[in-house]
């Protein structure tokens, strides 16, 4: 089985994507191939709504070139879930986004969830997107912000881990929160020290969106074309 993830940024560095696939292959079986990539064209960094716009088209192209390369399944690599649906029109393999597979699965454990992103300018972006979801709209407590830029996540992984525990400390004595959502991939495998310090579970979106990938192509799970009607190009758009 192979997966592919495409991260929705062009910043970033081969030996870093190399890094990405050894650490997702710690939540998939041993026989099940991880392949990052990033898009060619596009924002350095995912930070806005117009960032969301202008890696869209690309992160469509890549998945369509996957799927053509034999790939089984696609993972968005943002916890915005890019381009979702439109890539969903286009392919029909399993199309996973982190940001609705983490919620759903917060849902199922958790009675009450903080989510955490990176700056405080993302809190009323991402609070509207995921009041969209229903298990939000009943389960999410709030969003906090780490106040890091994305490109700071992997700097200083003590002082990450530090300002986390902080935030999520704050969230537990203030909301009486049981679980938290990292609402960055950025914060992927920090989870564990905040568990080890707090009385919550941790939901980390990038690893159970390439597991939840594995499974959907092992039970032959994806989207009705019902749904999702195949995209005809009458509109001439270039892909």
């Amino acid at each position: 089985m192979k997966i592919k993830v495409i991260m929705t940024d062009k910043a970033m560095d081969r030996e870093t994507m190399d890094q990405r696939e050894s650490m997702l292959s710690c939540a998939v079986s041993e026989k099940t191939e991880i392949s990052v990539d990033c898009i060619k064209e596009g924002p350095d960094e995912l930070d806005c709504n117009t960032d969301e716009a202008f890696a869209s088209p690309e992160m469509v192209r890549r998945s369509i070139q996957a799927e053509k390369e034999g790939y089984d399944a696609i993972v968005i690599y943002c916890f915005s879930d890019v381009a979702i649906d439109a890539i969903r029109e286009n392919v029909s393999i399993p199309v996973v986004g982190p940001g609705e597979t983490t919620l759903a699965a917060a849902g199922l454990v958790c009675n009450r969830y903080v989510v955490i992103t990176t700056e405080s300018r993302n809190i009323a972006r991402t609070y509207r997107r995921l009041r969209r979801y229903a298990i939000a709209r009943d389960k999410m407590s709030s969003v906090r912000a780490l106040d890091v830029p994305i490109g700071e996540l992997r700097k200083d992984p003590m002082a990450i881990e530090k300002r986390l525990i902080q935030v999520c400390r704050e969230a537990v004595e203030k909301e009486q929160i049981d679980g938290v959502v990292l609402g960055c991939l950025g914060m992927a495998n920090y989870g564990s020290a905040i568990e080890k310090n707090l009385p919550v579970k941790v939901f980390d979106p990038a690893f159970i969106a390439v597991a939840y990938a594995e499974m959907c192509v092992r039970i032959g799970l994806t989207h009705p074309r019902e749904s999702y009607p195949p995209f005809m190009n009458e509109s001439h758009v270039n892909l």
